[in-house]
């Protein structure tokens, strides 16, 4: 059923696609900047790579950690931001500049930090 349906669908978009040269060059400018978005994403998921910043909040200072942070750049952060789901709210809303966005992680990191250290008291 569902295969037919999406069967239809993109034959009704390749139609207007080659009716409609402006309908067509919008269609292609839209997936492009998609494949661009995408590949940035990939890019910026390696470049962060095993990076975990509870992890590394632990094994370092303070200083050192917010040192690391700001090794990164935006789009980096906000793969950390999102990998490690540390704006549940969306109170970022994929927003925010480099510092604002490694003061939001750091800030995480040391609540989680804190809550560990309570959890653990014996």
């Amino acid at each position: 059923m569902i295969d037919k349906t999406l069967s239809s669908m993109f034959k009704v978009v390749t139609d207007e696609a080659v009716n409609n040269p402006a309908f067509g060059r919008k269609l292609e400018d839209a997936l492009a900047k998609f494949g661009q978005e995408l590949a940035e994403r990939r890019m910026a998921e390696r470049n962060v790579g095993e990076f975990h910043p509870f992890i590394e909040f632990k094994n370092g200072t303070l200083a050192e950690f917010e040192a690391r942070l700001l090794k990164f750049d935006v789009k980096e952060l906000r793969v950390i931001v999102h990998k490690h789901h540390l704006d549940p709210a969306n109170l970022l809303k994929g927003k925010g500049t480099k510092t604002a966005l490694a003061m939001h992680i750091l800030e995480a990191a040391r609540k989680r930090a804190e809550r560990d250290a309570k959890l653990f008291e014996y």
